[in-house]
């Protein structure tokens, strides 16, 4: 029953406070139904196989071109299926080991998600990647020691809002040449090496295929990056808990290390 599958466990940060204060204010209400929405396996795939960058499309044609990227996205996840489940405010991801471009989707939607979360509802998701035994099936069973250690990379290690690549896992992506295109997304510590808001942004600015479209296109990325480190700032200054001001203090010290390059 098992397959060899790259596997991204994601979490939201903060869900839980964010559910618990929500029970007296429908603003919140609406922000979480709005952030988990968003995830929903169904959207997440037109964005990962087929994304439409409305900037450069005449309002008119516009309904067009989106039937057409719906047609595109339906082709390419039967021809390179990546499996999607969310349950909560967690999110799973798998691709089959031999399917290169699936299992390199698997980092492609891990990026996308860090700056969409971010830009869309200012929440920060931590995570772990790895690759191992596992049964996912959309809509159906998700179990397997890769699943045990995602997991376990996510909850015991990550610690700040960043998503960590097992170091067997990112040496098996590292075997394709085609994956050089995402090193710009990952940093390393002295232990981990993992995927951050900043890098992802970063990524998205140099290496990512929107670099094709234009400034028109980057605009949108350039911005959040320039502005996410004032924000960042403005969220840890209005917690009292230091130990949720630790976690936006290493995201701030991520982009400053990123700026130094």
């Amino acid at each position: 029953m098992y397959e060899n599958r790259f596997i991204a466990f994601i979490d939201i940060l903060g869900f839980g406070d964010l559910v618990q204060s929500s029970a007296k204010d429908k603003n919140i209400q609406e922000k979480i139904f709005e952030a988990l929405n968003s995830i929903q396996s169904d959207k997440l795939n037109e964005d990962l196989y087929a994304r439409v960058n409305e900037e450069l499309i005449p309002p008119e044609e516009l309904e067009a071109v989106k039937e057409i990227a719906r047609v595109f996205a339906q082709a390419g996840k039967a021809a390179h299926p990546v499996t999607i489940t969310y349950f909560s405010d967690s999110l799973v991801i798998s691709a089959h080991k031999n399917d290169v471009i699936a299992s390199q989707l698997v980092i492609d939607l891990v990026i996308k998600l860090k700056i969409k979360m971010w830009t869309d509802h200012s929440l920060l998701i931590r995570g772990g990647i790895t690759l191992g035994k596992l049964t996912h099936i959309e809509g159906g069973p998700l179990y397997g020691p890769a699943m045990n250690r995602a997991y376990y990379l996510e909850s015991k290690e990550a610690k700040y809002p960043r998503v960590l690549i097992d170091e067997p896992c990112l040496a098996k992506y590292r075997e394709v040449g085609t994956f050089g295109l995402f090193e710009s997304s990952i940093s390393k510590d002295e232990s981990h090496s993992y995927i951050s808001l900043a890098t992802s942004l970063y990524h998205t600015l140099t290496d990512s295929s929107l670099v094709l479209s234009g400034e028109a296109v980057l605009r949108q990325f350039r911005d959040t990056y320039e502005m996410a480190p004032d924000k960042i700032s403005a969220i840890a200054d209005s917690h009292a808990d230091e130990k949720i001001k630790s976690k936006y203090q290493w995201l701030l010290n991520e982009f400053n290390k990123i700026g130094k390059q």
